[in-house]
């Protein structure tokens, strides 16, 4: 029977775990799979949990754990609205392969060519840095991701000061923001080579970022609880964002990550559910298209195989992970990270079955944490796996 995670809700409350289940990884896979989840979020103090399987075109299992407001008990549902984080990326991918669909610019084409600032390695001045580049994440840029939040989130300076953050001489340069090695020669991942790409999808577009993906992904796509924008919300539906401290839940403010093209998208499992569905299925969600198979199938493919890790590396704006066998065990997708959110979206093309789920706390700091994160993920790809 396939559930609809839009329509249904299965939130169990949260169970007392047996004395004998207190140290971690001492569960079998013959006990309950709910108690193991919840189990495993208690070891990694996640306040709430948010999840769905997707088989081919279809949801076949949702469900929601725990308490998305502590203070308050209140549980989520499939409409509950998480930070995407690094999820945000493809996003911005998608954007941008839209406008590529439309002849706007080539891939391999120097960005300066409608950039108002000049964009080069300052130690590799006469090497262009191409679009392909930048959504690869082999553009030589580096990953200052809190000097970033700072200037174009606190702050909240215009994106054509980019060039000031960037270039040698600005008022807010730093020579770090570049790595030593040539563009298009080693993989670093970068925050800012996605607002990058944000500010060129606003120039190619004529529209900014957020008006731009409501009318051209998350409408097609009936995305209808997600924008970049906390005003967009009831703040009752929004998941609190929490760290753990001190064997407590700390709040944090429901606050706005202006580094959109990035990190800041906001959406519900129910609705990042359709996003996926249209990524597996070549760009095809319930008779609405929104890029080509061909540009689908570009994006999901590594874009430069020499330049990336033994078992992963990144097509455009896609992360793509496999574990010795490429076709067999290969899957493509997301995660996304900062305080009061963690979140995980991925699919696996041999069999086209995609998992997404979203928590309400950041926890890579703590070995605990990490292993209750990865035996979570080892649960939801087994649960797939019967569908």
């Amino acid at each position: 029977m396939l559930i609809n995670p839009c329509i249904i809700s299965a939130t169990p409350t949260i169970i007392e775990i047996k004395n004998s289940m207190k140290g971690y990884g001492d569960l079998s896979f013959e006990d309950d799979f709910d108690e193991q989840i919840i189990y495993y979020m208690e070891q990694g103090h996640m306040p709430s949990i948010s999840a769905c399987i997707i088989k081919n075109d279809s949801v076949v299992w949702s469900n929601n754990y725990g308490f998305y407001d502590v203070k308050n008990n209140k549980e989520p549902t499939d409409q509950t609205v998480y930070m995407a984080a690094s999820i945000s990326k493809t996003v911005t991918a998608t954007a941008i392969m839209q406008l590529w669909e439309q002849g706007l610019f080539d891939l391999d084409e120097d960005v300066n060519n409608y950039l108002p600032f000049q964009l080069r390695n300052p130690k590799y001045p006469d090497i262009p840095i191409t679009f392909r580049m930048l959504l690869a994440h082999q553009s030589s840029l580096s990953d200052k991701q809190i000097a970033l939040f700072i200037f174009f989130s606190i702050l909240n300076l215009p994106k054509e000061n980019f060039g000031e953050y960037l270039i040698p001489g600005g008022n807010i340069y730093n020579p770090k923001n570049w790595i030593d090695a040539p563009p298009g020669e080693d993989l670093c991942y970068s925050s800012i080579s996605y607002e990058i790409l944000g500010y060129l999808i606003e120039i190619l577009s004529n529209q900014s970022l957020e008006q731009y993906c409501q009318e051209n992904i998350f409408e097609p796509l009936k995305m209808m609880n997600t924008s970049f924008y906390p005003s967009d919300y009831n703040k009752d539906n929004l998941a609190v964002p929490y760290i753990w401290i001190l064997n407590r839940y700390i709040p944090l403010p429901h606050y706005e990550d202006r580094n959109y093209a990035a990190g800041g998208l906001r959406t519900s499992v129910c609705d990042l559910s359709h996003y996926l569905i249209a990524h597996m299925n070549g760009g095809l969600y319930d008779g609405i298209r929104i890029l080509e198979d061909e540009t689908v199938e570009l994006m999901h493919t590594l874009q430069y195989p020499e330049n990336n890790s033994t078992y992963s590396g990144y097509g455009l704006g896609w992360k793509i992970f496999w574990n010795y066998d490429y076709n067999t065990s290969r899957r493509v997708g997301h995660t996304g990270a900062m305080p009061g959110s963690l979140t995980y979206m991925f699919y696996f093309p041999y069999n086209n079955t995609g998992v997404i789920f979203f928590t309400n706390q950041h926890l890579i700091f703590r070995f605990k944490e990490l292993f209750a994160w990865f035996s979570i993920l080892e649960l939801f790809s087994q649960k797939a796996g019967e569908y």
